[in-house]
């Protein structure tokens, strides 16, 4: 009877392990799926800004945001006139290379490159600079919403 004691509480050990790592990797693979998305939504941002919680903050060119419906409302608007005075919808196509994900209970810290093939409607297309992307999420319920938004270009050393 002491064995069989000794055996579910290994087995019982053994199961929270497995479980959590799966529950780990569905994490880190769920974090991995919001980068890309948040990317591939470059071209509709009000898609784009569901991706993020209420209070997101957003840290680019030296500059702060930190009311996101504000922050959202500019990007959109900026992007509507840059739309007209360009004849028509602007197309990003967005790469992303080098993705590294920490999570921490239910925060996540994701940081990768990010570059934009950018084709206006009526002019030469142009490539955005590279820039280095941190991205803090945080986990509600199941999903995960970008907390913190902080991107720089690339440099050389």
């Amino acid at each position: 009877m002491k064995n069989y004691g000794k055996l579910i509480s290994a087995t019982a050990f053994l199961l929270t392990i497995t479980l959590t790592q799966k529950t780990f990797a569905d994490d880190v693979e769920d974090v991995e799926a919001v980068v890309y998305q948040y990317g591939a939504l470059e071209d509709d941002l009000a898609a784009q800004a569901e991706l993020m919680t209420s209070d997101r903050i957003h840290i680019a060119n030296g500059n702060r945001q930190t009311d996101q419906a504000r922050n959202a409302m500019i990007q959109i608007a900026n992007r509507t006139r840059q739309e007209e005075l360009n004849g028509g919808k602007t197309t990003f196509l967005t790469s992303i290379e080098d993705v590294e994900i920490s999570i921490f209970d239910d925060v996540a810290i994701a940081s990768f490159k990010q570059w934009w093939n950018i084709l206006p409607a009526k002019q030469a297309n142009t490539v955005g600079a590279p820039q280095w992307v941190t991205l803090v999420l945080v986990k509600e319920g199941s999903d995960w919403l970008i907390k913190h938004t902080h991107q720089s270009q690339v440099r050389g050393n």
